[in-house]
């Protein structure tokens, strides 16, 4: 009997633990289906022309084509399992995105993207990240300063804390003023 306890326990051992994202599509197989905002597919940037060859940064993900003069953003609604959580986030940056230079697009955020939270200013060249209980003005932001210049995959990762578990809540993702795209390939918040 010992030797059969001893085999179930390896097998336990070499399984990995698999966390439960909350967030439903954050690999976008199934599109942007559970998104919702600024956010395109692949199929939407497909060309017309049979001959024009695909960029193949825009070949899978959610792609999120910046905006010259406003904040885009996407985002899913959600239901928490538990008060605290990690955040990945895999994306890639077009070699020519850019973000605005300009200072006040980087000012009182919350008003430039139509919500009533407490206003508050970012650095330049970065996107955000908020995590917010349905429905409410407060919640947590994250920064998010890419590496322009490389397509490479980057991956964001943060320990999420004070969240009211079972509750419903909203993710955005939320990209300032410039211009070319920025691909995430990959969203999950789960309990490790």
């Amino acid at each position: 009997m010992k030797p059969l306890a001893f085999a179930f326990l390896a097998l336990a051992l070499a399984v990995p633990l698999h966390a439960d994202n909350w967030l439903d599509n954050g690999d976008f197989a199934t599109g942007i289906t559970h998104w919702h905002g600024d956010g395109r597919t692949p199929a939407d940037l497909t060309s017309d022309d049979p001959f024009a060859r695909p960029d193949p940064l825009l070949t899978k993900g959610l792609i999120v084509p910046l905006k010259h003069v406003a904040w885009a953003k996407v985002a899913q609604d959600f239901k928490g399992k538990i008060a605290s959580g990690v955040l990945t986030i895999t994306y890639m940056v077009a070699p020519d995105l850019t973000f605005s230079d300009k200072a006040e697009d980087y000012q009182g955020i919350p008003d430039k993207l139509g919500w009533l939270w407490q206003s508050f200013d970012t650095p330049p060249a970065a996107w955000l990240v908020f995590i917010d209980d349905f429905g409410t003005s407060k919640g947590t932001y994250y920064i998010i300063k890419p590496k322009l210049g490389s397509s490479d995959p980057q991956t964001f990762r943060a320990t999420i804390t004070g969240l009211t578990p079972l509750e419903d809540k909203t993710i955005t993702l939320a990209f300032p003023p410039g211009s070319g795209n920025l691909v995430i390939l990959h969203i999950s918040l789960s309990d490790r």
